[in-house]
């Protein structure tokens, strides 16, 4: 073997992540060879292969996209949030005018189905100052010891909102004659002076209602209603 061919043989090709280390080193390598950039082949995913170039313009059109994603669900955050505060506004002016309970309950209906589009609201509440009757309404009023404020009592004595999906019971108790089109619900409580029970909110959308989901509005909601109840009762 010649004395150039030993030193060839000698040679030590670097290693991977020498080769790394030196080109973050050298950020300007490829803009002095930047014939490279078109020789260059990167294997692809999906089979065959691209050049550098290339596949850095694929690398940014992607990372372009993701960005362009995150940006609309944040403006659709907003316009959302906005939606919700516009309607807790409206609702308490609305309620400032109403004359009775009945008033009170035909408001916060109102809002919540025709302003914010939700498919089912029932309420559920007990008040000694209210005469439970029979009728049309009977589901809206009810005595003390109602099956289903006992069912729920865990969560209005600790006035907790609980959304997501429910028992089928839980279901039909809420909803009655709709609960077979309800598929999630939110439970609000309702614990105020003098007036205690809940409010149902059930979407024929099964992602409408989940456990995961922000319930500040629905907290707010709750504090306007019972507030407005209560100054009812004290008339």
């Amino acid at each position: 073997m010649t004395k150039q061919a030993e030193k060839t043989a000698e040679i030590t090709l670097p290693d991977e992540k020498q080769v790394v280390d030196y080109l973050m080193a050298n950020p300007d390598f490829f803009l002095q060879h930047s014939l490279l950039l078109n020789e260059l082949e990167i294997p692809h995913e999906a089979g065959g292969a691209v050049s550098l170039v290339e596949r850095q313009v694929t690398v940014l059109r992607e990372r372009n996209q993701h960005f362009e994603e995150k940006l609309r669900d944040m403006v659709d955050a907003v316009h959302d949030n906005q939606r919700l505060h516009v309607s807790l506004h409206r609702l308490a002016v609305n309620l400032f005018d109403a004359n009775s309970l009945d008033d009170i309950m035909g408001v916060v209906d109102d809002e919540l189905r025709h302003k914010l589009g939700t498919d089912f609201v029932y309420f559920r509440l007990h008040s000694d100052d209210v005469t439970v009757s029979s009728g049309s309404n009977e589901h809206t009023y009810v005595e003390k010891d109602d099956e289903v404020l006992q069912d729920f009592s865990v969560l209005i004595d600790k006035s907790r909102i609980q959304c997501g999906h429910f028992t089928d019971k839980q279901i039909r108790q809420l909803f009655l004659q709709d609960a077979e089109a309800v598929a999630s619900a939110a439970v609000i409580p309702v614990s105020d002076a003098g007036i205690s029970g809940l409010i149902a909110l059930g979407s024929c959308d099964k992602q409408r209602y989940h456990a995961g989901m922000g319930t500040d509005f629905l907290s707010s909601l709750a504090d306007l209603i019972g507030a407005a109840l209560r100054a009812q009762l004290q008339k």
